[in-house]
């Protein structure tokens, strides 16, 4: 195959599935909250972790645990924690620490971190992976609005905008926002990526490279690879 050139002004990185993975501490997560709050219509935890995969905690823990406005915080901590803590991970994925060790050294100011987790969270991975912060800063669900989480495309948006503040640069206008790259794993991130006008690549962490090729619409990415060694 053909080596292809991908051209961008800026890369956006989603964190869970792209640079980390914490699938095991995801999974005991759900498992342990299936025993305290019931989930809807019956579903199990794995069919929960398989639907919520790539999005925000506000969003789905009301969706299929029906936790309240008032005790989201705490859920979300405790969720968290588990997933940190009891999971035996996260750990960093092949390739990655040499990518952003690369990328923050030649282009430290065009690169940041897009993700659905919590800041608190992001933080704690970075550090126990050894992962270098962005110097712009994380994007993460606590900046973004209620009802925003991917695949809405605020959060990458948003991104965008800590890069640059041209108006050019962060428009759903797809030519426009051609200068920017986001790298994700998840239907829904690919699928916000694209919404924001981004170039999307896809990375299989989490689903085959046929499934990610018979993607359509949105969620369909521009490229694939299998990891971010390549």
């Amino acid at each position: 195959m053909t080596p292809s050139t991908i051209l961008a002004e800026a890369i956006l990185f989603d964190l869970d599935g792209t640079l980390i993975d914490s699938t095991q501490g995801v999974f005991n997560a759900w498992e342990e909250f299936g025993k305290k709050h019931p989930f809807v219509d019956g579903l199990q935890w794995r069919d929960v972790a398989h639907k919520t995969h790539g999005r925000r905690l506000a969003e789905t823990l009301k969706q299929y645990c029906n936790i309240q406005d008032d005790e989201l915080p705490q859920a979300i901590y405790e969720f968290e924690d588990i997933v940190i803590n009891c999971g035996g991970g996260p750990d960093v994925l092949p390739g990655v620490p040499q990518l952003l060790n690369d990328v923050n050294r030649i282009i430290p100011d065009r690169w940041t971190i897009v993700t659905s987790a919590s800041s608190r969270f992001a933080s704690a991975a970075l550090t126990r992976c050894n992962l270098p912060v962005p110097s712009k800063g994380l994007v993460t669900a606590d900046d973004i609005a209620s009802g925003q989480g991917k695949p809405n495309p605020a959060p990458y948006l948003a991104g965008a905008r800590r890069i640059s503040d041209q108006d050019a640069f962060a428009t759903k206008c797809r030519p426009a926002f051609l200068s920017s790259l986001v790298i994700e794993d998840a239907p829904s991130g690919l699928a916000a990526g694209r919404r924001a006008g981004a170039i999307t690549l896809a990375v299989c962490t989490n689903h085959t490279r046929e499934f990610l090729e018979t993607r359509s619409g949105d969620e369909k990415p521009d490229f694939i690879v299998d990891d971010l060694e390549q």
